[in-house]
């Protein structure tokens, strides 16, 4: 028998526009980018809630904003977007949190690069000029740099896929009956030549034993 937890732990569920992950204090962490996946980890979840996975975040998006589906994906997460710093020189600041008061946890040279989640809205860090962040990973860890002090690439639309599948029942497959070519000498063709080779054996033994004539 297949516990309940194994098959959820094998639902994907498809994002069909971005989708809002969260936290276990159900706290906003990153819109997830529309068209991929995530993976149910736990049966276990709030109400509205599922427990996922997606590469290497773990959270819970609302049940309402995916969609479950019954095959497995072969592209499931975003895996190529980066971001590059771009702050005139200066260092950008890695925060713990999408706000000017949050902890910086590091601090990342002009021209660090790194991998891109996807955004989310924080705080405004300069007057006037929005309040995007980036969740981004760089060197082991993540956090949100200023939209502003940063190049994001576009994260791609995903080319949705399904994983072949193979029945467990399925027969084995049989090997082609070989032609007479791939066999050797055709069937019909080694009868004739056998019997090409004993028809001149009476006439031999006629002519070894025939009895010579008296002159």
């Amino acid at each position: 028998m297949i516990l309940p937890s194994v098959i959820a732990a094998l639902t994907f569920f498809f994002m069909p526009s971005q989708t809002m992950l969260y936290d276990s204090a159900m706290q906003e962490v990153v819109n997830l980018p529309a068209g991929y996946f995530v993976l149910q980890s736990d049966s276990e979840a709030p109400d509205g809630y599922i427990k996922v996975t997606y590469a290497d975040l773990d959270g819970y998006v609302k049940a309402d904003d995916v969609q479950a589906v019954d095959y497995t994906p072969v592209t499931k997460y975003e895996l190529t977007a980066t971001f590059t710093c771009d702050n005139d020189g200066q260092p950008v600041r890695l925060r713990a949190a999408p706000k000017k008061s949050a902890e910086v946890l590091d601090l990342l040279g002009s021209s660090a690069k790194g991998r891109l989640y996807g955004s989310v809205t924080g705080e405004a860090l300069i007057k006037d000029a929005g309040t995007d962040w980036y969740y981004v990973s760089i060197e082991g860890k993540r956090g949100y740099v200023y939209y502003a002090h940063v190049k994001a690439d576009d994260i791609p639309p995903n080319i949705i896929e399904k994983e072949p599948t193979t029945p467990a029942d399925a027969p084995a497959t049989k090997e082609p009956k070989k032609s007479d070519d791939e066999i050797g000498m055709p069937t019909t063709a080694a009868i004739i030549f056998i019997v090409a080779l004993c028809i001149p054996v009476p006439f031999i033994m006629f002519y070894l034993f025939k009895k010579p004539k008296n002159d």
